[in-house]
């Protein structure tokens, strides 16, 4: 088994901007370094030229909708191309994607292996369960692993595995930012002479960048030059939540303290012309924290709530700091004492613990592990 090209299909939502699908980019790209087959379904996306580019094979379903009603016909289609494809096995990445996959694979004449990551710590019900009914579950933190035990503890938990998100150190390397477009940014952005920290990632009303706002109108007075940036574009759905925050700084007297930049490609440029990256999550926690990794892979420090994955990342007082969720004072404090501070061994932390080379070379270790178990 160890030895046989491995024919891997990935299924997500669609491949358009976001860490699940930086991630499904990613491990293709490894797969297909690796010798593997590598075959993604999503109903589509920007990104689907990058996974053709790296050597995969995309096929675009359907499979973002949460209309019911048209789910059997769905299932059917995905059915269908599981059919025609016989993949070694099937990995899911999200909860549409699992039901279908996990209802198209109930045929006689499939009953596939698959696997699924627990990509966020959704609220725990029947619906969010389809994350970990695969045969193995991938738990991107401890957080992961500690919240599928808690909320799912009929799951079997030696289907359950821990293999972080991993960076790609080679597009997050300092010594490849383009500084040309770094300069011409800073100047079209009015950041010249500031203290710039970004928030970035699709903005939610998770993701807390009211309390970075917040934080630096408490700020604006004794330092005027910290600026934030707000990198993303809103969530599907949560426009106005993104707006709102607009009017909040306005509102707040910082409109042009807080800069809402939109989505960018150039997100490991930001994150080096950035002084700290800051990630705010206070509901709901992040499962890993990506941006996280990758502003330490660029040599930037972070400030983060304290909950959820970073706490696998981030050292406090080494890489940064972590304050509690939604506190305002302890974030502009952090603020305060990040302008002083410096910090080393940022990138050496990320290259020796969260690398997508280690990502994709365990997670590929986890299918010879499954598909042994099965021949």
């Amino acid at each position: 088994m160890s030895s046989k090209p491995l024919k891997i299909l990935q299924i997500l939502p669609s491949l358009n901007d976001g860490g699940v699908e930086r991630g499904v980019v990613d491990s293709n790209r490894r797969y297909v370094q690796a010798g593997c087959e590598s075959w993604v379904i999503s109903a589509g996306g920007k990104r689907v030229a990058e996974i053709e580019a790296d050597g995969g094979h995309h096929l675009t379903l359907e499979v973002k909708s949460k209309n019911p009603l048209s789910a059997p016909w769905r299932m059917l289609q995905l059915r269908r191309a599981l059919r025609q494809l016989r993949p070694d096995l099937i990995h899911y990445r999200s909860r549409v994607p699992g039901w279908l996959t996990l209802w198209a694979n109930r045929a006689r004449d499939l009953r596939l292996p698959t696997v699924s990551t627990l990509h966020g710590l959704n609220h725990p019900c029947f619906y969010s369960s389809v994350m970990v009914r695969a045969d193995r579950v991938i738990c991107v933190s401890s957080a992961g692993l500690a919240f599928a035990q808690a909320n799912y503890p009929w799951v079997d938990p030696a289907r359950l595995a821990v293999i972080p998100r991993g960076v790609d150190v080679a597009r997050f390397d300092p010594a490849r930012a383009d500084r040309d477009w770094m300069a011409a940014f800073a100047r079209e952005q009015g950041l010249e002479g500031k203290f710039v920290v970004s928030a970035i990632g699709r903005v939610s009303a998770l993701k807390g960048v009211d309390i970075l706002i917040r934080a630096v109108a408490k700020l604006h007075a004794q330092w005027p030059e910290l600026t934030a940036l707000v990198v993303g574009a809103p969530q599907q759905g949560q426009e106005s939540v993104y707006a709102n925050l607009q009017t909040l700084a306005r509102e707040l007297g910082v409109a042009e303290a807080v800069r809402f930049v939109g989505s960018q490609r150039n997100i490991p440029e930001i994150a080096a012309l950035s002084r700290a990256v800051c990630s705010c999550n206070v509901s709901k926690p992040e499962s890993f924290g990506r941006t996280v990794a990758e502003a330490l892979a660029m040599e930037t420090p972070v400030i983060a709530a304290a909950h959820g994955g970073v706490l696998d990342i981030i050292r406090p007082d080494r890489d940064g700091y972590l304050v509690p969720p939604g506190d305002v004072e302890a974030l502009a404090e952090a603020l305060l004492r990040l302008r002083s501070a410096t910090f080393t061994g940022l990138r050496e932390h990320i290259t020796a613990t969260f690398t997508a080379d280690h990502m994709a070379a365990t997670t590929l270790a986890l299918y010879r592990e499954l598909l042994a178990e099965r021949a």
